[in-house]
């Protein structure tokens, strides 16, 4: 309790010498009172703290600031000064002329910087809250801040410096603010975008999306392979037919199966002008394959051949064409 008490009564001595030793000063015909208003970007005072300032030799003359911000200090005429505030430095020139017994007054921040609000916006045109923004300066240091109930955030950042503004997910844009000297600049931009809980449900959604498609084809292909097994056991109805769609007649054709020593399977006399050829009902020649892969060959009495596969998967129906113009004139 006696140490406390010890502690307390020092610091409030040192409080009391540094207000009394400010109250006291006066300029003199070299030195002038320079008097600041110390401020934090947000406005608030930088209170009860040292600030140097440092003329062009390097020179440091401090002081420290009551709990306004304020400080007084003596500083030698026909230089100039900047502050530095702990580690913050603002290089907007304090610039001390040559006549003597002078005061100079003036409200200063901790370092000059941008002011950056960032409005966002939904495509909805509704404000995104709580989003997390990112802002990323070239010397590599981060700042992360939520957006308001308006969808609004600020950072103070310095004005020096360019930076990226960015959600998790979504690089926003890269700003550079021109630095005219001024202490402090106001800058404003609204976004228009989805956010990260808009985009995190659409990835879920299409994750989901892929799934069910791909247990839809998983069933779909199984269908499709008892159907196929099923069909592969039936017998499928095989229709060969001649086009041509100028009518073009080359005299009876007789199909063989396999080769010209084959098996002989029927005879065609008719040409259809189109692909579909004739109905089952209608057909010339017409049989049964179960499933399996089949060879024929084909010739007409004027001498024209034709030779060809055809594929059976099993029930239905398959139609083989022999196109009239693709018969090769057999040479003895």
């Amino acid at each position: 309790m006696i140490t406390y008490t010890r502690n307390l009564l020092c610091l409030l001595l040192l409080i009391s010498k540094t207000i009394l030793s400010q109250e006291i000063l006066q300029p003199s015909a070299s030195e002038t009172l320079l008097i600041l208003e110390v401020l934090n970007p947000n406005d608030s005072p930088y209170e009860n703290k040292i600030v140097k300032l440092i003329d062009e030799n390097k020179n440091e003359f401090k002081s420290t600031t009551n709990s306004k911000g304020e400080l007084k200090v003596l500083v030698p005429n026909r230089h100039s000064y900047f502050t530095k505030c702990g580690e913050l430095k603002n290089k907007r020139i304090i610039n001390i002329g040559s006549r003597g017994y002078s005061t100079f007054s003036s409200k200063r921040y901790t370092y000059r910087f941008t002011e950056f609000t960032l409005e966002f916006i939904n495509y909805q045109n509704k404000p995104v809250i709580g989003e997390e923004i990112l802002t990323v300066l070239n010397s590599g240091d981060s700042l992360i801040k939520k957006t308001d109930p308006h969808g609004k955030v600020k950072f103070y950042l310095p004005i020096e410096e360019d930076f990226v503004v960015r959600t998790k997910y979504k690089i926003i844009r890269k700003f550079e603010i021109p630095d005219e000297g001024y202490q402090s600049v106001a800058f404003d931009f609204r976004y228009r975008g989805q956010s990260t809980k808009e985009y995190e449900l659409e990835v879920k959604q299409n994750k989901l999306a892929e799934i069910e498609y791909a247990k839809q084809n998983r069933i779909r292909d199984s269908i499709q392979s008892y159907n196929d097994s099923v069909q592969s056991t039936k017998p499928s109805v095989v229709i060969f037919f001649a086009s041509d769609r100028e009518f073009k007649h080359l005299g009876e054709i007789s199909v063989f199966e396999e080769s010209k020593k084959g098996k002989l399977l029927g005879t065609i006399n008719t040409v259809w002008s189109c692909n579909s050829g004739p109905s089952e009902k209608d057909a010339e020649l017409k049989f049964k394959k179960m499933k399996g892969n089949y060879t024929y060959y084909a010739i007409s009495t004027q001498g024209y051949e034709w030779e060809g596969t055809y594929n059976i998967k099993g029930g239905g129906w398959k139609r083989v064409i022999l196109e009239i113009d693709q018969g090769k004139k057999r040479i003895n």
